[in-house]
C-alpha cells in the first residue's frame, strides 16, 4: 500500500476500510434533513387544509358570538329650510314673468341684505311657465300664462326664521312651505353615537361571556346601521297658497326643538 493511500484508509488486522466514517456521517445528516423536510411539508399541508376547511362556511360554523349595541345623540338643529314660491298670472308670458321676477328679486335681495343669508344658501328650486286654458266654449283656448318660480333658502340664524317667513310673504311670496329643521353636517354627532353603540356592544359581550363561561377571542365581523337625519317640521309650520288668509299673517314664533341621531352596530367575536 502506498503512503498516500495509508493516509485515507484505516487498516487493521490485514484489512483496510477507506472512507467508511465519512459515509456514515453523510448518511446521518441526510436522514436528519429528510425528517425535518417531512415535518415542514406536513405542517404546510395541515395549514392548507385548515384554510380550505373554512372557505365557503358561514361564520356560525366557526364558533362565534354576536352582540348588538345602539347609541343615540340628541342635538339641536342648526339650519331652517324654507321653500319660497311665487305664482304669477298674466295675459302674456312676458307679463307673468315680469311680475314673478320683480317679486322674487325683491325677496332675494331682502333675504341677503336684511338677514345676511349667503349666496350658497339660496337655490332656485323650480321655474316653469304654463298656459292657462278656457274650455267653456267646448274648445281649448289660451287665455293667459302662469309662471311658477320657487327658491329654497337655508336660514342658519334660527332666531330669524320666523322673521324671514313674514318678510317674504310681505314681498309677494304666495306659496311658502317650512321651516324644516335639520342638522347641516351630522358627521361628528354620528361618530359620537357610533362610539356609544360600540361601547354598549362590547360591554354586553363581556357580561355575556362571564355569565355563559366562555372566553372571547378576536373580533371577526362588524356592521353598522344608522337612520338618516330627518327634517323636522315646526308645529307652527307656515304653508301658504294663493288666496290664503294666512298670507298676511304676522311673523310666526318658530321653535326648532331637537333631533335624534341613532346608530346601531353588530360585533362578532370568536370563542376561544
Amino acid at each position: 500500500m502506498s503512503g498516500e493511500q495509508g493516509k485515507n484508509c484505516d487498516c487493521q488486522d490485514g484489512g483496510c476500510c477507506c472512507g467508511g466514517t465519512n459515509h456514515k456521517i453523510i448518511g446521518i445528516v441526510a436522514a436528519i434533513v429528510l425528517v425535518i423536510l417531512g415535518i415542514y411539508l406536513l405542517i404546510l399541508a395541515m395549514n392548507a387544509w385548515k384554510a380550505n376547511y373554512y372557505i365557503g362556511q358561514t361564520p356560525d360554523s366557526k364558533n362565534l358570538v354576536t352582540v348588538d349595541g345602539s347609541g343615540k345623540v340628541i342635538a339641536k338643529p342648526d339650519v331652517a329650510i324654507i321653500d319660497v314660491g311665487i305664482i304669477s298670472d298674466g295675459a302674456t308670458v312676458a307679463q307673468a314673468q315680469k311680475d314673478s321676477t320683480d317679486k322674487m328679486n325683491a325677496i332675494t335681495k331682502a333675504v341677503k341684505d336684511e338677514f345676511k343669508v349667503d349666496d350658497k344658501d339660496i337655490q332656485t328650486a323650480n321655474y316653469s311657465v304654463s298656459p292657462k286654458y278656457d274650455w267653456t266654449s267646448g274648445t281649448q283656448k289660451i287665455i293667459g300664462y302662469t309662471v311658477n318660480q320657487s327658491l329654497t333658502i337655508k336660514v342658519r340664524n334660527l332666531d330669524k326664521a320666523g322673521d324671514v317667513l313674514g318678510r317674504v310673504t310681505a314681498l309677494g311670496a304666495n306659496s311658502v312651505n317650512g321651516p324644516q329643521f335639520t342638522i347641516d353636517d351630522p358627521t361628528a354627532l354620528r361618530a359620537q353615537a357610533r362610539e356609544k353603540a360600540i361601547k354598549e356592544a362590547k360591554d354586553k359581550a363581556k357580561v355575556m361571556a362571564d355569565q355563559v363561561g366562555i372566553k372571547l377571542g378576536r373580533i371577526v365581523n362588524f356592521s353598522e346601521g344608522s337612520s338618516p337625519v330627518a327634517n323636522y317640521y315646526a308645529n307652527d309650520m307656515m304653508a301658504l297658497s294663493v288666496g290664503s288668509a294666512k298670507a298676511v299673517a304676522p311673523s310666526p314664533v318658530i321653535e326648532a326643538g331637537s333631533q335624534e341621531i341613532d346608530v346601531s352596530v353588530s360585533i362578532s367575536y370568536e370563542i376561544k
